[in-house]
């Protein structure tokens, strides 16, 4: 029989789950691309067991032997804390916050029936000194989410990435003589991060119904500009994304 899940977030607890980035989709974009610098990150993953093969097929990129999940990443790896952290506080809130967000501290990456598996891990790693893991906490997880509106954001943010895989699987395919992709496919596992490149900013700006493309390269530019130096160390990446929006030859000065 599974483990009962009994979870509450803590307030002012964010030094957690509020890192520097966040996973968001494509759908997403549209809301979220003047508040955070967009690129694309790739992670592997190695399923379970057979049931857990099957879910993952239906998103996740089949390279090789691999599966890879691809993600849009949404703020700085770099920094430790979300730039919409306020007094520990998240500021969005309703419509606008990430679909990842709002189904912490579980992962869309294992079905919802082996979302026991996940936790174990987490609480063996970055959740480990979690306060939202608690006796007088409410029964989130029982074999299934027992919250509803935590069911329906899981299963959106799914349904996102199935509906992403493509142009996903695209943005990876298009880095593959690159070499850091090469010594990503050659680890165990780690992360490989990109920018977005020019060839992909219009189907990028169709997919997520961005309306203004100009609009959205220039609140992009600004907040690559922005975050661009984290610690006295400017992040090669985002050199790299500020080389990509000055490639479309779109004017976007003010």
């Amino acid at each position: 029989m599974n483990k009962q899940i009994k979870f509450q977030c803590i307030i002012n607890c964010s030094y957690i789950c509020c890192g520097g980035a966040t996973i968001v989709t494509i759908k997403e974009l549209g809301k979220l691309y003047r508040f955070f610098p967009i690129t694309a990150g790739f992670r592997k993953i190695y399923p379970f067991n057979s049931f857990h093969k099957e879910y993952l097929e239906a998103f996740a990129i089949k390279y090789k032997s691999f599966y890879i999940i691809g993600d849009f990443v949404a703020g700085n790896r770099l920094k430790k804390r979300c730039r919409l952290l306020k007094d520990s506080l998240c500021s969005i809130h309703g419509s606008l916050k990430p679909l990842q967000c709002n189904i912490i501290p579980f992962s869309v990456t294992f079905p919802e029936t082996m979302q026991n598996l996940v936790i174990a891990e987490k609480r063996r790693g970055v959740f480990k000194v979690c306060k939202g893991f608690h006796d007088d906490a409410p029964v989130v997880w029982n074999g299934e989410f027992t919250d509803p509106k935590l069911k329906e954001n899981f299963y959106n943010l799914r349904e996102n990435l199935v509906f992403q895989r493509h142009i996903i699987e695209k943005i990876f395919l298009r880095f593959e003589n690159n070499v850091f992709f090469q010594k990503f496919i050659q680890t165990e596992s780690g992360f490989f991060e990109v920018p977005i490149l020019n060839d992909f900013i219009d189907e990028i700006c169709n997919i997520a119904l961005i309306q203004n493309k100009t609009d959205f390269l220039k609140a992009q530019k600004n907040l690559f500009i922005n975050e661009l130096t984290v610690g006295g160390i400017k992040n090669s990446l985002f050199i790299d994304a500020l080389n990509a929006i000055e490639a479309s030859n779109i004017n976007i000065s003010e």
